[in-house]
């Protein structure tokens, strides 16, 4: 597991944070717009809602529109974590397969001198034996 956090992956959770929880701001106000115990021409939700739509041309509410900004937010959380989870496990595998030709080389080294070894001792004398003569 990483210990530490780059900057871009910090920056990056921080900003998809903030568009979710503006997302989750914008759903608490629409329902307490629709809750309101109050007539729409003093609702002062109600009326910057109806200002929002007729400024933007688009009839979100911002119940509507909170949801559209949560779910951005938690899809560029997602995306970010999957990159940075594939970025972390390739790291992980660079680590292992360092580590595994390191242990082979010294594997290796090992078996050449076992080698050296065997030839340099004097092996034992073979007894030469003449031939019989007829």
């Amino acid at each position: 597991m990483k210990d530490k956090f780059s900057k871009k992956e910090l920056v990056g959770y921080i900003i998809s944070g903030v568009i979710a929880m503006f997302g989750l701001v914008l759903i608490v106000l629409g329902i307490v717009e629709r809750n309101m115990d109050v007539v729409p021409s003093k609702n002062f939700l109600y009326q910057s809602d109806l200002r929002v739509q007729t400024a933007l041309g688009i009839k979100l509410s911002f119940w509507e529109w909170g949801l559209i900004f949560m779910a951005l937010g938690v899809v560029i959380a997602v995306i970010l974590l999957c990159v940075f989870a594939k970025k972390a496990d390739r790291e992980v595998d660079r680590k292992l397969r360092r580590q595994a030709r390191a242990a082979s080389a010294i594997d290796v080294n090992s078996e050449v001198k076992a080698a050296v070894q065997i030839i340099e001792e004097p092996a034992a004398p073979v007894e030469q034996t003449k031939p019989e003569e007829k």
